[in-house]
């Protein structure tokens, strides 16, 4: 072999081998303090300008045991006044095997108003099964609907 392919190869080959630093400056993070999180959150509430991404506000879903019964609980929020707010396929699944199947599958809403609370007792849970809970939080305002995506983690009743 020539001596300048041997050179060559020995030189690709390091190339090849060697770490290649790449510098990019790292983005600086500051957090905000508490105060300052709540004061720059009512400006931006208060700039007519600035426009919060969502009018849909807290959405809650909870699933637990109560007086012998699995209860699940949810609730839907919105800033100001909803034509029609509440949840829709609100699924609670049992766990059977390696398979979750669908036990319970309501939708339920209510009107003009800016929040909706709701729930239901499963009377009949079989214990050492895990449950769980999943919907869609929705509100309709201004002709617009927003909604928003919940779940629970599974719940092993006992």
């Amino acid at each position: 072999m020539n001596v300048k392919k041997l050179v060559s190869y020995i030189c690709i080959v390091a190339i090849l081998c060697m770490p290649l630093k790449v510098s990019a400056q790292e983005p600086i993070i500051r957090m905000l303090s508490l105060e300052e999180a709540e004061e720059l959150y009512y400006q931006m509430l208060a700039d007519k300008e600035i426009q919060v991404c969502s009018d849909l506000g807290t959405c809650e879903l909870g699933i637990s045991k109560s007086d012998d019964k699995l209860l699940v609980i949810y609730s839907t929020g919105c800033r100001g006044t909803a034509s029609k707010i509440g949840v829709r396929n609100l699924t609670l699944e049992r766990k059977d095997g390696l398979v979750w199947k669908d036990i319970v599958v309501k939708s339920d809403y209510s009107e003009n108003t800016d929040a909706y609370l709701g729930g239901f007792y499963l009377n009949n849970p079989e214990a050492g099964k895990s449950y769980k809970a999943h919907c869609i939080h929705y509100a309709v305002k201004d002709g617009k609907e927003l909604s928003l995506y919940t779940e629970t983690n599974p719940y092993v009743y006992n």
